[in-house]
Protein backbone atom coordinates (compact mmCIF):
# COMPACT_ATOMS: atom_id res chain seq x y z
CA UNK A 1 0.00 0.00 0.00
CA UNK A 2 1.31 3.42 -0.89
CA UNK A 3 2.10 5.75 1.94
CA UNK A 4 -0.27 8.67 2.42
CA UNK A 5 1.52 12.00 2.60
CA UNK A 6 0.02 14.75 4.74
CA UNK A 7 1.09 17.84 2.83
CA UNK A 8 -0.49 20.16 5.38
CA UNK A 9 2.15 19.15 7.90
CA UNK A 10 5.04 19.71 5.50
CA UNK A 11 6.54 23.06 4.63
CA UNK A 12 9.14 23.26 1.88
CA UNK A 13 11.42 26.23 1.79
CA UNK A 14 13.38 26.34 -1.44
CA UNK A 15 16.48 28.37 -0.57
CA UNK A 16 19.03 28.89 -3.31
CA UNK A 17 22.63 29.20 -2.26
CA UNK A 18 24.22 32.61 -2.65
CA UNK A 19 26.42 33.19 -5.72
CA UNK A 20 29.66 32.83 -3.76
CA UNK A 21 28.75 29.29 -2.73
CA UNK A 22 29.85 27.30 -5.77
CA UNK A 23 28.76 23.83 -4.61
CA UNK A 24 25.33 22.56 -5.61
CA UNK A 25 23.33 19.68 -4.19
CA UNK A 26 21.09 17.31 -6.12
CA UNK A 27 18.33 15.29 -4.47
CA UNK A 28 18.25 11.94 -6.26
CA UNK A 29 14.86 10.28 -5.78
CA UNK A 30 15.60 6.73 -6.90
CA UNK A 31 14.97 3.32 -5.37
CA UNK A 32 17.69 1.44 -7.29
CA UNK A 33 21.07 1.52 -5.45
CA UNK A 34 23.07 0.98 -8.63
CA UNK A 35 21.43 3.90 -10.40
CA UNK A 36 21.94 6.10 -7.34
CA UNK A 37 25.65 5.28 -7.37
CA UNK A 38 26.03 6.04 -11.08
CA UNK A 39 24.19 9.34 -10.73
CA UNK A 40 26.21 10.33 -7.68
CA UNK A 41 29.51 9.54 -9.44
CA UNK A 42 28.47 11.46 -12.56
CA UNK A 43 27.37 14.57 -10.67
CA UNK A 44 30.51 14.51 -8.52
CA UNK A 45 32.63 15.12 -11.64
CA UNK A 46 31.03 18.59 -11.77
CA UNK A 47 31.33 19.15 -7.99
CA UNK A 48 27.61 18.56 -7.50
CA UNK A 49 26.91 16.85 -4.17
CA UNK A 50 24.15 14.26 -3.88
CA UNK A 51 21.59 13.36 -1.23
CA UNK A 52 19.19 10.48 -1.67
CA UNK A 53 15.60 9.40 -1.23
CA UNK A 54 14.51 5.83 -1.89
CA UNK A 55 10.81 6.65 -1.95
CA UNK A 56 8.30 9.48 -1.84
CA UNK A 57 8.15 9.75 1.93
CA UNK A 58 11.95 10.14 2.09
CA UNK A 59 11.82 12.78 -0.66
CA UNK A 60 9.70 15.12 1.46
CA UNK A 61 12.12 14.72 4.37
CA UNK A 62 15.21 15.34 2.23
CA UNK A 63 13.74 18.51 0.74
CA UNK A 64 14.27 20.06 4.17
CA UNK A 65 17.99 20.11 3.29
CA UNK A 66 17.25 22.63 0.51
CA UNK A 67 18.75 20.85 -2.52
CA UNK A 68 19.25 22.86 -5.70
CA UNK A 69 17.67 20.32 -8.07
CA UNK A 70 15.65 17.11 -7.93
CA UNK A 71 16.40 14.14 -10.19
CA UNK A 72 13.20 12.12 -10.01
CA UNK A 73 12.40 8.54 -10.94
CA UNK A 74 8.71 7.97 -11.68
CA UNK A 75 8.48 4.38 -10.43
CA UNK A 76 8.86 4.39 -6.66
CA UNK A 77 7.76 1.77 -4.13
CA UNK A 78 5.33 3.98 -2.22
CA UNK A 79 4.16 6.63 -4.66
CA UNK A 80 3.79 7.57 -8.30
CA UNK A 81 6.47 10.03 -9.36
CA UNK A 82 4.07 12.13 -11.42
CA UNK A 83 1.82 12.63 -8.41
CA UNK A 84 4.84 13.57 -6.30
CA UNK A 85 5.81 16.11 -8.93
CA UNK A 86 2.30 17.54 -8.99
CA UNK A 87 2.33 17.97 -5.22
CA UNK A 88 5.84 19.43 -5.24
CA UNK A 89 4.90 22.04 -7.83
CA UNK A 90 2.12 23.32 -5.58
CA UNK A 91 4.73 24.62 -3.15
CA UNK A 92 8.14 24.86 -4.82
CA UNK A 93 9.83 26.01 -8.05
CA UNK A 94 12.89 23.81 -7.54
CA UNK A 95 14.15 22.46 -10.90
CA UNK A 96 13.08 18.88 -11.55
CA UNK A 97 14.65 16.53 -14.07
CA UNK A 98 12.74 13.27 -14.57
CA UNK A 99 14.98 10.23 -15.11
CA UNK A 100 12.83 7.18 -15.67
CA UNK A 101 12.19 4.00 -17.64
CA UNK A 102 8.65 5.30 -18.07
CA UNK A 103 9.69 7.34 -21.06
CA UNK A 104 7.05 6.95 -23.76
CA UNK A 105 5.77 10.12 -25.35
CA UNK A 106 2.64 10.36 -23.18
CA UNK A 107 4.66 10.08 -19.96
CA UNK A 108 7.09 12.74 -21.20
CA UNK A 109 4.29 15.12 -22.14
CA UNK A 110 2.46 14.65 -18.85
CA UNK A 111 5.68 15.10 -16.87
CA UNK A 112 6.53 18.39 -18.57
CA UNK A 113 2.96 19.68 -18.41
CA UNK A 114 2.67 19.20 -14.66
CA UNK A 115 5.97 20.87 -13.92
CA UNK A 116 9.11 18.93 -14.85
CA UNK A 117 11.83 21.06 -16.41
CA UNK A 118 13.38 18.22 -18.39
CA UNK A 119 12.96 14.49 -19.03
CA UNK A 120 15.59 11.88 -19.82
CA UNK A 121 14.85 8.17 -20.32
CA UNK A 122 16.69 5.29 -18.70
CA UNK A 123 19.22 4.34 -19.81
CA UNK A 124 20.69 7.59 -21.08
CA UNK A 125 24.12 9.05 -21.76
CA UNK A 126 25.39 10.26 -18.38
CA UNK A 127 27.25 13.13 -20.04
CA UNK A 128 23.94 14.37 -21.41
CA UNK A 129 22.29 14.04 -18.01
CA UNK A 130 25.12 16.04 -16.45
CA UNK A 131 24.83 18.74 -19.13
CA UNK A 132 21.05 19.00 -18.64
CA UNK A 133 21.49 19.17 -14.86
CA UNK A 134 24.10 21.92 -15.08
CA UNK A 135 21.92 23.88 -17.50
CA UNK A 136 18.95 23.75 -15.12
CA UNK A 137 21.17 24.82 -12.22
CA UNK A 138 22.51 27.80 -14.16
CA UNK A 139 19.04 28.99 -15.13
CA UNK A 140 17.71 28.48 -11.64
CA UNK A 141 20.60 30.38 -10.07
CA UNK A 142 20.04 33.31 -12.42
CA UNK A 143 16.28 33.24 -11.86
CA UNK A 144 16.45 33.42 -8.08
CA UNK A 145 19.68 35.15 -7.13
CA UNK A 146 19.82 37.89 -9.74
CA UNK A 147 19.58 41.30 -8.09
CA UNK A 148 19.06 43.87 -10.87
CA UNK A 149 19.23 47.58 -10.12
CA UNK A 150 16.06 49.63 -10.39
CA UNK A 151 17.19 50.90 -13.76
CA UNK A 152 17.67 47.34 -14.99
CA UNK A 153 14.58 45.84 -13.40
CA UNK A 154 11.82 45.60 -15.99
CA UNK A 155 8.31 44.36 -16.21
CA UNK A 156 6.95 43.07 -19.49
CA UNK A 157 3.21 43.70 -19.73
CA UNK A 158 0.81 42.10 -22.20
CA UNK A 159 -2.94 41.66 -21.99
CA UNK A 160 -3.85 41.08 -18.33
CA UNK A 161 -0.39 39.67 -17.59
CA UNK A 162 2.89 41.07 -16.25
CA UNK A 163 6.17 39.17 -16.31
CA UNK A 164 8.38 40.65 -13.61
CA UNK A 165 12.00 40.05 -14.64
CA UNK A 166 13.28 41.06 -11.21
CA UNK A 167 11.18 38.68 -9.12
CA UNK A 168 10.85 36.16 -11.99
CA UNK A 169 7.09 36.02 -11.48
CA UNK A 170 4.18 35.95 -13.90
CA UNK A 171 1.32 37.96 -12.41
CA UNK A 172 -2.29 38.35 -13.53
CA UNK A 173 -4.22 41.57 -13.00
CA UNK A 174 -6.30 39.60 -10.50
CA UNK A 175 -3.16 39.50 -8.36
CA UNK A 176 -2.71 35.76 -8.62
CA UNK A 177 0.78 34.53 -9.63
CA UNK A 178 1.13 31.70 -12.13
CA UNK A 179 3.71 28.96 -11.76
CA UNK A 180 5.92 28.78 -14.87
CA UNK A 181 8.90 26.81 -13.66
CA UNK A 182 12.49 27.47 -14.69
CA UNK A 183 12.14 26.43 -18.33
CA UNK A 184 8.74 28.05 -18.80
CA UNK A 185 10.05 31.38 -17.50
CA UNK A 186 13.05 31.23 -19.85
CA UNK A 187 10.88 30.53 -22.90
CA UNK A 188 8.22 33.13 -22.10
CA UNK A 189 10.95 35.73 -21.52
CA UNK A 190 12.37 34.96 -24.97
CA UNK A 191 8.94 35.35 -26.59
CA UNK A 192 8.26 38.65 -24.84
CA UNK A 193 11.69 40.00 -25.75
CA UNK A 194 10.90 39.26 -29.42
CA UNK A 195 7.16 39.81 -30.01
CA UNK A 196 5.94 39.26 -33.59
CA UNK A 197 9.33 37.71 -34.42
CA UNK A 198 9.36 34.03 -35.43
CA UNK A 199 11.49 31.87 -33.15
CA UNK A 200 12.51 28.45 -34.39
CA UNK A 201 12.58 25.35 -32.24
CA UNK A 202 16.35 25.42 -32.58
CA UNK A 203 16.50 28.98 -31.19
CA UNK A 204 14.19 28.01 -28.33
CA UNK A 205 16.33 24.95 -27.60
CA UNK A 206 19.32 27.27 -27.21
CA UNK A 207 17.29 29.37 -24.76
CA UNK A 208 16.98 26.22 -22.63
CA UNK A 209 20.64 25.33 -23.28
CA UNK A 210 19.53 22.09 -24.90
CA UNK A 211 21.01 20.44 -27.94
CA UNK A 212 18.49 20.77 -30.76
CA UNK A 213 17.14 17.41 -31.90
CA UNK A 214 14.56 17.37 -34.73
CA UNK A 215 11.24 15.88 -33.65
CA UNK A 216 12.08 16.35 -29.96
CA UNK A 217 8.75 17.53 -28.51
CA UNK A 218 10.05 19.02 -25.26
CA UNK A 219 9.87 22.58 -26.67
CA UNK A 220 6.36 21.94 -28.01
CA UNK A 221 5.19 20.67 -24.64
CA UNK A 222 6.62 23.67 -22.79
CA UNK A 223 4.93 26.03 -25.27
CA UNK A 224 1.65 24.16 -24.81
CA UNK A 225 1.98 24.61 -21.06
CA UNK A 226 2.59 28.37 -21.45
CA UNK A 227 -0.45 28.65 -23.73
CA UNK A 228 -2.61 26.88 -21.18
CA UNK A 229 -1.46 29.24 -18.42
CA UNK A 230 -1.98 32.43 -20.47
CA UNK A 231 -5.35 31.46 -21.91
CA UNK A 232 -6.84 33.34 -24.86
CA UNK A 233 -6.63 36.97 -25.93
CA UNK A 234 -9.77 39.11 -26.07
CA UNK A 235 -10.36 38.13 -29.70
CA UNK A 236 -10.12 34.44 -28.84
CA UNK A 237 -6.71 33.91 -30.39
CA UNK A 238 -3.72 32.34 -28.67
CA UNK A 239 -0.81 34.49 -27.54
CA UNK A 240 1.61 32.11 -29.22
CA UNK A 241 1.00 31.05 -32.81
CA UNK A 242 2.52 27.96 -34.40
CA UNK A 243 4.32 28.61 -37.68
CA UNK A 244 4.34 25.51 -39.83
CA UNK A 245 7.89 24.19 -40.37
CA UNK A 246 9.29 27.31 -38.67
CA UNK A 247 8.51 27.39 -34.96
CA UNK A 248 6.46 29.88 -32.97
CA UNK A 249 5.70 33.57 -32.78
CA UNK A 250 4.27 35.66 -29.93
CA UNK A 251 1.43 37.79 -31.32
CA UNK A 252 0.53 40.42 -28.73
CA UNK A 253 1.75 43.90 -27.93
CA UNK A 254 4.35 43.88 -25.15
CA UNK A 255 5.10 46.98 -23.08
CA UNK A 256 8.33 47.19 -21.07
CA UNK A 257 8.27 49.23 -17.89
CA UNK A 258 10.84 49.86 -15.18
Amino acid sequence: MKAQINLQSITIRYIVKQPHAMAHTALIVEDDPGTRLVLESTLATASIDSIFAEDGASMWKQLAHNPDIVILDLSLPDADGLELLRQLRQQSEIPVLIHSTRSDEIERIIGIEIGADDFLPKPCNMRELLARTRGLLRRSQARITAQPSKAEARKLEFGPWTLDLASRELLHTSGNPASLGVSGFALLSAFLEHPFEPLSREQLSRVLKREYVPYDRIIDVHVSQIRRILGKQDDGSSYIKTLRSQGYVFIAQVNATA
